[in-house]
């Protein structure tokens, strides 16, 4: 649901309409933050200073926002930045492209590949002995320089 919406609203694609797995700090900060707006009948997104839904980005982005990337050392950068760290920090840990497409809502791994190619590590020492081991292969021992 958007900010301006009454009711939920349908995704402008079908990969839009997912279920995105939180992980658990991200979680834990939401069952947090949850004991003091949520529980007592208000949104989980709150103004700290008045205690009301907030009116819009403009709003958190002037105040808390701003103060947050300030206090972190970290220069400004508009809020839905942080989903490139995300998919960035998913690559360099190693997740699946695919995954992280899903997470994102794109219908496919392609702009991922395209967008965050340089943060998908390189094939690890280990990479193919999977396939051997599923298969049954030998395990093969050698490496090939081309």
């Amino acid at each position: 649901m958007t900010q301006t919406a009454k009711a939920a609203e349908v995704p402008k694609t079908e990969a839009g309409r997912r279920e995105v797995k939180l992980l658990a700090g991200a979680l834990e900060a939401l069952q947090a933050q949850k004991q003091h707006t949520w529980l007592a009948g208000a949104e989980i997104f709150q103004n700290p200073q008045t205690g009301k839904r907030w009116a819009g980005d403009q709003p958190i982005r002037k105040t808390l926002w701003t103060w947050a990337l300030k206090r972190g050392g970290v220069r400004y950068r508009y809020p839905y930045q942080t989903r490139h760290t995300y998919a960035s920090m998913m690559l360099s840990a190693g997740e699946h492209p695919m995954w992280v497409a899903k997470q994102m809502g794109h219908a496919d791994w392609t702009m991922i590949a395209r967008t965050y190619g340089k943060w998908m590590p390189d094939a690890d020492k280990l990479a193919g002995t999977r396939a051997e081991a599923a298969f049954g292969l030998p395990r093969s021992t050698n490496q090939i320089s081309g």
